[in-house]
């Protein structure tokens, strides 16, 4: 793959399905800073619609948010997570630990894993490791949470990490189409012909075929969104995610607002391990220029894209790496669409931020 591409010649690859992945490790980023504490959320953040869809068929009781309950969102950071260039597997058990008890209100991690998973479940785990870019969703990241459902009794073989037009080896991930044990599948294979907006999309037979979904993102800036995160994570679910740019607000909340997508999660893990605070003009268009120590966790896909907008929007403008009133503006309008089609809540007065500090 030629790494001078243009921004308009990446999209027509895309949409030919002409790009390739690539191999390689991962590299190694800068040393580790501080997540900033949070900060309340502006208060011109539109309000979100009062009410919702009715809950999943057979979506968990512990599954609770607006308008039933204000939406919960837990930020667990951890001081070690890094260790030089290289992320601690005990710190981040820990921080899952930490969020999914604080998420549930239940006593211990093993019990809240096993009130959102049934061992008999299929498990499907959408992470990040777009072509195009050079930040990904960590896998160790990852491995922390297969070791999670695997404690309580998810079987290996029934579970799904999966993503279109990704690098995964590059991303640090072991491809396993069709071998035993966990499957990690670069996405070929989508039907359904669902509605999504002024156009169509086919979605993922691997999320289809699974009976829950665990969404994991990691934070990016985008020129066209505002950010990428739990969302737009999902344009890795469709087949055309060229097709759905334009409008890419309305699009992105009717795409999440399908069944398949809405129905079937059960949780969003949001890596803020490291983050994208100014996309490139050239390849790679996404890489890491900040690093943190902390997790987002919410069953509120809206609330927490809310949170994430609200990093972004303080770390740009701290570290002065882009403009944050346009990241704002471009945001909110997809938050709030989502808000309107019942997927949660984009208002701060409905949403409890959680934050727990890990050392």
């Amino acid at each position: 793959m030629k790494r001078s591409i243009s921004r308009r010649q990446f999209l027509s690859l895309v949409a030919t399905g002409a790009l390739a992945a690539a191999c390689g490790q991962a590299q190694p980023s800068a040393a580790p800073t501080s997540v900033p504490a949070n900060t309340p959320p502006p208060a011109d953040t539109p309000t979100s619609a009062p009410t919702a869809a009715p809950a999943a068929p057979g979506r968990p009781d512990v599954i609770k948010f607006y308008p039933a309950v204000p939406s919960k969102v837990v930020q667990t950071h951890h001081t070690g997570v890094w260790q030089g260039d290289q992320l601690s597997p005990e710190a981040l058990r820990q921080m899952l630990d930490a969020s999914i008890t604080k998420l549930t209100g239940l006593d211990e991690a093993k019990l809240a894993w096993a009130a959102l998973f049934k061992p008999t479940e299929k498990i499907a785990i959408k992470v990040n490791a777009f072509v195009d870019s050079a930040i990904w969703t960590h896998v160790l990241l990852v491995k922390a949470v297969l070791a999670s459902l695997q404690e309580i009794g998810v079987p290996a073989r029934q579970i799904f990490i999966y993503d279109y037009l990704c690098v995964f080896k590059d991303a640090g991930f072991e491809i396993n189409e069709d071998g035993p044990g966990v499957r990690c599948i670069r996405e070929t294979k989508f039907s359904g012909q669902f509605k999504v907006a002024d156009t169509t999309a086919d979605l993922s037979d691997t999320l289809q075929s699974c009976d829950a979904l665990i969404n994991m993102p990691v934070l990016k800036a985008h020129m066209l969104s505002g950010l990428t995160f739990a969302m737009k994570n999902h344009f890795g679910t469709v087949n055309n995610p060229r097709g759905l740019h334009s409008p890419i607000d309305q699009c992105l909340a009717e795409l999440n607002a399908l069944p398949p997508i809405k129905d079937k999660t059960r949780l969003i893990i949001g890596d803020v391990l490291e983050a994208n605070l100014k996309p490139s003009n050239g390849w790679p268009y996404w890489k890491a220029d900040w690093k943190g120590d902390s997790i987002l966790m919410s069953f509120d896909p809206v609330a927490h894209d809310t949170l994430g907008m609200q990093i972004l929007e303080r770390l740009q403008t701290e570290k002065k790496s882009a403009l944050a009133k346009p990241l704002k503006a471009l945001a909110t309008s997809y938050l709030q669409k989502a808000a309107e089609l019942g997927l949660g809540t984009n208002n701060p007065k409905n949403i409890d931020i959680v934050e727990v500090k890990l050392s």
